[in-house]
This record gives C-alpha cells, sequence and structure tokens, in this order.
C-alpha cells in the first residue's frame, strides 16, 4: 500500500463524495476514482459504496479507515521526529593523547552523553603518529593531537587550550630549589622526554647550545607512566603540566624558562560522509574554538 494513496483514501472518507475530494487534494476525479479502484483490487476488498451525491464506507472501508489513521500518523509522527532530533546516536571514537588543557572537550562529551542517551564514546590514549594513521585507516573518527605537525591529509581545528611543558622530578633533587628550570640545569641530570616526533626538535632548539650535552635515557609514550618512573628515581621528566600526581606522591613540577608551549589540533579525515553524531560534535566543536 502506497501512504499516498491511504492518505487519498482518507481525505474521501471525510468528504464522503469522489469530486470534492478530488478538488480538495488537485487531482482530477477520474485519476482519484482509478488510484481507489487500484487500491481494493491490490486488498481484494470493497471500500465504498457508491451513491449518486454520496459514497458510504463498506465494513472493509471502516476497517481501513481505522488502520490508515494509525499508519498516516505514526508515518507524520516518525518524519517529524527524524527531522527534529536527526537520529543521534551511534559510536564517537577519538584518538588523543594526555593532557589536562582538554577538559573543556571532555566537559562537551559529557553533555552530550546526558542529552543523547543513544550515543557512546570511546577514547583511544595514543600519540599522534598513531592518532593520524587509525584515522587514515577508518578506525577512528576524530584525533586530537599536540604539537606543531603536518597536517595537510587532514581537515583541522585547532583549540583553544594550550599545553605547557614542565620538567617533574623527586622533590629531593636539589633542582627543587629553582622556581624555573633552565636548558642548563638540566646538564647533569637524566631526562624522560615524550617520543613523539615533533618534541625532539622543539626541545632540540630549546636546549641550544646545551644541547649536546643533554642525557636523555628514556622515552614514553604516555606521560603519567614516565612520570612513575621519575617518582621512582632520580629522572627528570619533561611533559605537560599537571599530568602527574604531585600531591600525593614526592614529585614536584617546575615550569621552563624560556616557556614552552604544545597547541592542541581536533583533526578528522577529507572528504568522508559523517554521521549525525559526528557532525554535531564538530558543531560543538566550533562554539569552544
Amino acid at each position: 500500500m502506497d501512504i499516498r494513496v491511504l492518505r487519498y483514501f482518507l481525505v474521501i472518507c471525510q468528504e464522503k463524495n469522489i469530486t470534492r475530494a478530488a478538488q480538495r487534494l488537485h487531482l482530477s476525479q477520474p485519476s482519484l476514482s482509478k488510484q481507489i479502484k487500484d487500491l481494493e483490487d491490490e486488498l481484494g476488498v470493497t471500500l465504498f459504496m457508491r451513491g449518486h451525491r454520496k459514497i458510504t464506507l463498506t465494513e472493509e472501508g471502516y476497517f481501513l479507515r481505522d488502520r490508515a489513521k494509525e499508519i498516516v500518523n505514526l508515518t507524520d509522527d516518525t518524519a517529524n521526529s527524524l527531522e527534529k532530533t536527526k537520529i543521534i546516536s551511534g559510536t564517537l571514537r577519538i584518538g588523543l593523547g594526555e593532557s589536562p588543557a582538554i577538559y573543556p572537550i571532555m566537559q562537551l562529551l559529557n553533555r552530550l552523553i546526558l542529552n543523547y542517551p543513544e550515543i557512546k564514546i570511546e577514547l583511544v590514549d595514543d600519540i599522534a603518529d598513531t592518532v593520524e594513521r587509525r584515522l587514515n585507516q577508518g578506525t577512528l573518527d576524530f584525533g586530537i593531537v599536540m604539537g606543531d605537525r603536518l597536517l595537510d591529509d587532514f581537515d583541522s581545528i585547532i583549540l583553544k587550550p594550550k599545553n605547557e611543558f614542565v620538567a617533574v622530578f623527586d622533590g629531593k633533587l636539589p633542582l627543587a630549589q629553582k622556581a624555573l628550570i633552565k636548558p642548563q640545569d638540566l646538564v647533569d641530570y637524566p631526562l624522560i622526554i615524550t617520543s613523539q616526533t615533533h618534541v625532539e626538535g622543539k626541545f632540540k632548539d630549546w636546549f641550544g647550545k646545551y644541547y649536546p650535552k643533554i642525557n636523555i635515557v628514556a622515552n614514553s609514550n604516555l606521560s603519567y607512566n614516565g612520570s612513575l618512573l621519575a617518582q621512582a628515581g632520580h629522572l627528570v621528566h619533561i611533559t605537560y603540566r599537571d599530568i602527574a600526581d604531585i600531591d600525593r606522591t614526592n614529585l614536584v613540577q617546575r615550569p621552563l624558562s624560556p616557556n614552552v608551549w604544545d597547541k592542541n589540533t581536533l583533526i578528522w579525515k577529507k572528504d568522508i560522509k559523517q554521521s549525525n553524531l559526528e557532525r554535531l560534535f564538530l558543531n560543538e566543536i566550533k562554539k569552544l574554538s
């Protein structure tokens, strides 16, 4: 049954006259009569008893009238719901590194979860190199990458919060007496630094003439694990501010001088068809940026 013909049938039930119904529907009377006759043939029943001035519903006609109202109302309600909500559901997969600076993104995701109970969030913690690779493979929808990177293969939005690098180390080290950590202060200490590709060049510039003298003994994908290593010994971890559990450990953090910052960038694959959920997330992100 064609929903359009069911609507025609209901107008005829209201008008009780084919000619008036045709006028109301802006159809010719023969065309409307044929479509109703085709509906009767399809169902194998007679819907109307046709009189000279008025038509009367048969028992089958009354049955179809009640069912047609339900079908049309359900169709209209479904269409209206689809138009209003755009069906926000599914899983949003985001790859990202560790940084307190992306807390506003977590607040946004929390609001989406509250407002759209059909959605799920999958957060994949990893370094930017891996996030970019997984975006290209299609196993992530979005990535948040830190630092200055070549992103020609992606669409992107630079997020407002930035990441400040600090030195994290045991508070008993002599280094803890300094309010700011300068490049020359780290010459005598073994260092832990992230393994992301952009960071080595950033700190090579920061250390300047002292770079040949520094001793990087460990690399860490995840900043929290690097801070645990610093907590266990005499190493200095160069990482983002407030990653380490300063309050409940022997660790302290000190800003670098001159300051070193990383930006946060939301990226996604170019020229792909996005889901309603992905478009909603992107629109909300733009309001924050």
